[in-house]
């Protein structure tokens, strides 16, 4: 049962690793909260695994016992002064509260305590001694701290799958952490490490934590693998077919996926061409004309630009008006938009430039607009068009007030192949594909809302390094902004 001990604390440190190498600052406290709660068991696993092992064999040299000693001491002590504050901070960071400040601001308040009393246990008590009846308050103090922070998490999250991933979080953390704190902070009375013993007056409950974490990180490898947790989704697919096939399956897919976007609009614009000149109006026919040959020539770029699964999707960056970029894509839409009778309005509160992609861009926001036109009711509905500047992030907004999507369908929606559109000609290949690009551009696509019978918003979120501001804009792009869009930045 002892060498259970190591078991604990490399999958636990392992599992740290693993959300940490994901997104270092959104899973930084999450993974601290795996990696300090491992520090007991790597302590005990010392003692009575590691030590009983190599001391027979004359493996033990003094310099090494020293070592393996001195840190079993400081594993001991970060595990009952720090995961305490660790496993707050991770609730705190995952909570609701979106100001950065905010945040900070709590973090040092809730770094007092525990810095006040680390620093008298390393003062008064004997190294390697320690009374847990002065770390018993301070733990509970911080764990309750941490269940609030869980509950706001869930209760202030508006994003379905969001909320789910939160919920999902807040359980398994309240439950890993308040098990711990009745059998050890509250079942242990004290303990002294010494050269090589181990003096623990407890009740004795604490031999179980084996069962409990080792199950608990088998749960969250489940979530992991079957669902997502933290962000992270592993997938364990057979392959029922060569790599290289299935890499151009997927590129022609794609390719079918967009053209039949594009053609779709070309048979719209064809017909009012066609309107235009029975009626005899030669000017509006010509503009159609104009716009088809726009519609023809971005069909071209996309060829070009998307080859197979296999290559990755390269940027070509540029300035790029955000105006101007809207614009282009509402424009050939036009046809499709009076067919339907939708609504369109577009709030541009930050004016400025996007260094991005202008092709791949324009391929996503007509992808994320040919779906709302989907779910949009046969009278006709609302789309917005809205892009705003945060602190450190750009968003472009696109908000319909169509059927939505279930809420047991969000998860799965990013999947290739995957799609609630009931039609041969819809492959599931549209939001992977858009999400691909906003990774490219160091960015994400998310659903920030969406509710069945009440429509859906869909973001997209670019780092803020990437909007130029107008006022910010050298004199002559300003005043002319095709200058802007030949500025070729390279590929990020």
């Amino acid at each position: 049962m002892n060498y259970f001990y190591i078991l604990i604390f490399l999958s636990l440190w392992t599992m740290g690793l693993v959300l940490l190498t994901h997104n270092r600052k959104a899973n930084f406290w999450i993974s601290t909260t795996l990696a300090t709660g491992g520090m007991a068991s790597f302590a005990f696993s010392v003692h009575l695994t590691i030590v009983p092992l190599l001391l027979p064999r004359g493996w033990l040299s003094p310099l090494m016992g020293t070592i393996l000693y001195e840190a079993s001491v400081v594993a001991m002590t970060i595990y009952f002064y720090l995961f305490p504050f660790a496993a707050c901070m991770g609730a705190l960071w995952l909570s609701g509260i979106r100001s950065g400040k905010a945040r900070m601001l709590v973090s040092a308040l809730l770094a007092l305590p525990v810095a006040a009393a680390l620093g008298e246990h390393l003062r008064h008590q004997p190294w390697g001694h320690f009374d847990i009846d002065g770390i018993r308050t301070l733990a509970a103090f911080y764990f309750i701290i941490s269940f609030v922070f869980y509950y706001l998490a869930v209760k202030l999250e508006k994003d379905m799958h969001k909320k789910k991933n939160k919920r999902r979080v807040g359980i398994l953390f309240s439950f890993g952490t308040l098990y711990p704190f009745f059998t050890d902070f509250v079942g242990f009375r004290s303990l002294t490490i010494g050269h090589w013993r181990f003096d623990l007056e407890s009740n004795g409950a604490w031999q179980y934590n084996v069962v409990v974490i080792l199950g608990l990180v088998a749960i969250i490898t489940y979530f992991l693998v079957k669902n997502g947790f933290m962000g992270i989704k592993l997938r364990i697919e057979q392959e029922k077919m060569d790599v290289s096939m299935r890499a151009l399956t997927m590129g022609v897919s794609i390719l079918n996926h967009s053209i039949k976007n594009e053609i779709q609009k070309i048979n719209y614009l064809t017909e009012k061409t066609e309107g235009y000149i029975q009626a005899g109006q030669s000017d509006k026919s010509l503009q159609s004309i104009e716009q088809i040959h726009s519609v023809t020539a971005h069909m071209l770029n996309m060829v070009g630009r998307i080859k197979d699964k296999a290559e990755d999707i390269v940027l070509t960056e540029s300035r790029t008006d955000i105006r101007d970029l809207l614009e282009e894509v509402l424009q050939p839409m036009q046809p499709l938009l009076e067919n339907s009778s939708v609504q369109v309005s577009i709030e541009y509160e930050s004016d400025g430039h996007l260094v991005a992609d202008a092709t791949h861009l324009k391929e996503t926001l007509s992808n994320l607009i040919q779906n709302a036109l989907d779910a949009m009711p046969a009278a006709g509905g609302k789309l917005t068009l809205r892009s705003f500047r945060l602190k450190r992030h750009y968003l472009i907004e696109v908000k319909d007030n169509g059927s939505g999507i279930p809420k047991d369908q969000l998860g799965k929606i990013f999947e290739p192949f995957y799609t609630t559109k009931k039609n041969a000609y819809n492959h599931g290949l549209g939001l992977p594909y858009c999400a691909s690009v906003l990774w490219k551009h160091g960015g994400k696509l998310t659903v920030a809302a969406s509710d069945s019978g009440r429509g859906t918003t869909v973001t997209l979120q670019f780092p803020g390094r990437r909007f130029i501001a107008a006022d910010a804009l050298p004199a002559d792009v300003a005043a002319d902004p095709l200058k802007g869009k030949l500025i070729r930045l390279g590929r990020r």
